[in-house]
C-alpha cells in the first residue's frame, strides 16, 4: 500500500510540473498556496520554482521557454543527477507544449490542492509529535493554533463581481470547445463541447448511436484531446477496432461494400439548379434530373459557400459514383493507424470493452484512477456507449429500475464535473418514437429525470427513406445553456458502409405541426 501511495504522489507531482510549465491558470491559482515543503520530488520542486519566478516576471507560463531556463541553470552548474532528471523530464513532455490549450487545469488544481492539504497535515502531525516527544506541550499547542488550512482562493469563496481572475476563467472555460465539428452540425453544437458537460444522444434502437458516439471520440482525438471510450455491452473490442479503422481509412473491410457504389456528398441547391454565378463555383453546369444515374459527366457537387462563407449556401445532398476498391486489410489499417497516432503527438485514445450490464460508473472511475496513477492519463473527453446498459450503482442495486436509472445519470453528471471533462453518451427512446418523424422530450425511456442531469440532449431522427439516402436529422431535444429551436435540425450526410458517419451537414427547418 505504501508503494502505491508513493507512486500516486509522484505522478501527481509530475503532472504538477507539467501544469506549471504550460498553464497560466495553474500558476495563477497556485501562487497563494504553493510551498516547496509540500513537494517531495526534487526535480519538480526545482521546475516549480523556475515557473513561478517566470510567472511573477511575465504574468504567463514559461511554456517552451522552460528549456532556455534549464539551459541557463545547467551552464551555471547543477547537481549531475538532478540535471539528468530535469533534462529527461523536459524531453518526455516536449509534446505537451503543442496542446497547452487542452490542458485540464481545473482537475489538476483540485488534485494538487488535496495533495497539499494532506501533506500539510502530515507535516503538522510530525511537528506536533516531535514537540510532544520533547515534552513541550505548549509549543505543540502553539503549532496547532498557528496552522492555516491550505486552500485555493476560489474554494474559500470569491466575490463574483470584482474577482478578475475568477471572472476571466469562468468566461473562458464556458465558451471554448474542446473540439469542433465542421459545418451546420458544428454551428448547432460546438459551443456545448466544453469541459464538465454531459451530452447525450437520444434515438431508437439501431439508428446508429454507436457510429455517432465514435465520431465524437474521433473528432476529439483529431483535436489532440485525451479520449477514453467505454464500450459497455453493445459491441466487442474487435468490432470497435474495425469500425475505427474503417472511419480513418474511409473504406470498408467487407467486399460487398468495396464495390462501385453511389456515395452521398454535400451540395448546394443553387448549384444543382444552375442558379449560382459565383466565380468560385466548382461545377460548370447544373442538373437536369433527380436521378444520380443521369448526372452530367462534368457536374461537380459544390459546397464552397459553406466553407468560405461567400454567397448564400442552400445545403442539400447529391451522390457521386466511387469506383470499386480493395477491402481494407489489417495490415493497411495498422499502417494508417500508426501514421494517425503519430499526428496526435503522443495523445492517448483508450478503448475499453465490457460485457453488457457488468460495469457501472463507480467501476469506470476506478479504471480512470488506475490510468491516472500508473500512466499519467487524464481524459479530456469520455465517451460511454451507452448509459442505458450500465450496471446499477452499488447503493441503488436493490431499488426500482427507474431509480437505478436516475442514480446512473446522476453519477455520470458527477463524473463529468469531478474530472472536468466532456462526457458523451447515448440513451434509447420509447416505443412511441418509432411512429414519429422527429423525437421530442416526451419520447424518453425508463425515467424522465435523466433530463435533469444532462447539459444537453440531442435527438437522432431518421426515416426509412432517409436511411436509404444516407441522411440523419439531429437537433436539440433540450439544452441547459443557450437558446435552441427543437425544429432546427442539422441534416447530417453519412455513408456507414464506408465507415463515414459524418460526410457533411446542412440545416433543415421543420415547420411546427399542430399537436
Amino acid at each position: 500500500m505504501a508503494v502505491r501511495r508513493k507512486k500516486i504522489d509522484n505522478e501527481i507531482e509530475r503532472r504538477l510540473a507539467i501544469g506549471m510549465i504550460v498553464s497560466d491558470r495553474v500558476l495563477r491559482e497556485l501562487t497563494t498556496i504553493y510551498n516547496p515543503d509540500l513537494v517531495e520530488v526534487p526535480y519538480v520542486k526545482l521546475i516549480a520554482g523556475w515557473s513561478l519566478e517566470y510567472f511573477k516576471r511575465y504574468d504567463k507560463a514559461p511554456g517552451k521557454h522552460i528549456q532556455d531556463i534549464f539551459g541557463t541553470h545547467a551552464r551555471k552548474g547543477m547537481d549531475e543527477d538532478l540535471e539528468e532528471l530535469v533534462g529527461d523530464f523536459l524531453q518526455d513532455i516536449s509534446e505537451e507544449y503543442e496542446r497547452a490549450d487542452k490542458f485540464n487545469a481545473e482537475y489538476l488544481l483540485d488534485e494538487v490542492e488535496q495533495r497539499f492539504r494532506a501533506k500539510s497535515l502530515d507535516n503538522l502531525s510530525e511537528d506536533i509529535q516531535t514537540e510532544i516527544s520533547n515534552g513541550d506541550v505548549e509549543e505543540a499547542e502553539a503549532l496547532l493554533s498557528r496552522y492555516s488550512r491550505v486552500g485555493r482562493q476560489g474554494r474559500q469563496g470569491v466575490n463574483p463581481w470584482d474577482d478578475s481572475d475568477s471572472i476571466h476563467e469562468a468566461f473562458e472555460q464556458a465558451v471554448e470547445p474542446l473540439f469542433r465539428f465542421p459545418g451546420a452540425f458544428g454551428r448547432l453544437i460546438n459551443d456545448s463541447l466544453v469541459r464538465s458537460g454531459l451530452l447525450a444522444l437520444m434515438g431508437k434502437a439501431k439508428i446508429g448511436k454507436t457510429w455517432r458516439l465514435m465520431e465524437f471520440a474521433f473528432r476529439a482525438a483529431m483535436a489532440r484531446c485525451n479520449v477514453a471510450f467505454f464500450q459497455v455491452g453493445d459491441m466487442s473490442q474487435e468490432e470497435m477496432i474495425v469500425r475505427l479503422h474503417c472511419r480513418l481509412a474511409g473504406r470498408s473491410n467487407l467486399p460487398e461494400y468495396s464495390k462501385s457504389m453511389w456515395v452521398p456528398v454535400l451540395d448546394c441547391l443553387k448549384n444543382q439548379e444552375n442558379r449560382c454565378d459565383l466565380k468560385c463555383r466548382t461545377s460548370p453546369c447544373g442538373l437536369d434530373s433527380d436521378d444520380p444515374e443521369d448526372t452530367p459527366s462534368d457536374y461537380v457537387a459544390c459546397a464552397v459557400c459553406e466553407k468560405s462563407k461567400v454567397g448564400s449556401f442552400a445545403g442539400t445532398v447529391w451522390y457521386k459514383k466511387v469506383p470499386e476498391e480493395e477491402a481494407l486489410t489489417w495490415r493497411e489499417a495498422m499502417k494508417a493507424g500508426k501514421k494517425f497516432g503519430s499526428r496526435l503527438k503522443g495523445r492517448h485514445f483508450k478503448l475499453v470493452t465490457h460485457p453488457n450490464s457488468t460495469v457501472n460508473v463507480a467501476l469506470m472511475k476506478a479504471q480512470l484512477d488506475n490510468w491516472e496513477h500508473f500512466e499519467g492519463f487524464v481524459p479530456d473527453v469520455i465517451v460511454i456507449d451507452y448509459a442505458d446498459i450500465l450496471a446499477p450503482e452499488p447503493d441503488v442495486a436493490r431499488k426500482e429500475s427507474r431509480d437505478q436509472s436516475n442514480a446512473t445519470w446522476k453519477a455520470l453528471r458527477r463524473l463529468a464535473q469531478e474530472r472536468h471533462c466532456l462526457l458523451v453518451t447515448a440513451t434509447q427512446t420509447d416505443a412511441a418514437s418509432y411512429d414519429v418523424e422527429t423525437v421530442r422530450m416526451k419520447n424518453f425511456a425508463d425515467d424522465r429525470r435523466k433530463y435533469d442531469h444532462v447539459t444537453g440532449m440531442l435527438g437522432l431522427n431518421q426515416t426509412e427513406e432517409e436511411k436509404e439516402l444516407g441522411l440523419m436529422r439531429i437537433g436539440w431535444v433540450l439544452r441547459r445553456s443557450g437558446d435552441f429551436d427543437p425544429r432546427k435540425l442539422a441534416t447530417v450526410i453519412q455513408c456507414l458502409q464506408k465507415g463515414q458517419p459524418h460526410i457533411g451537414s446542412y440545416i433543415a427547418i421543420k415547420k411546427k405541426k399542430e399537436e
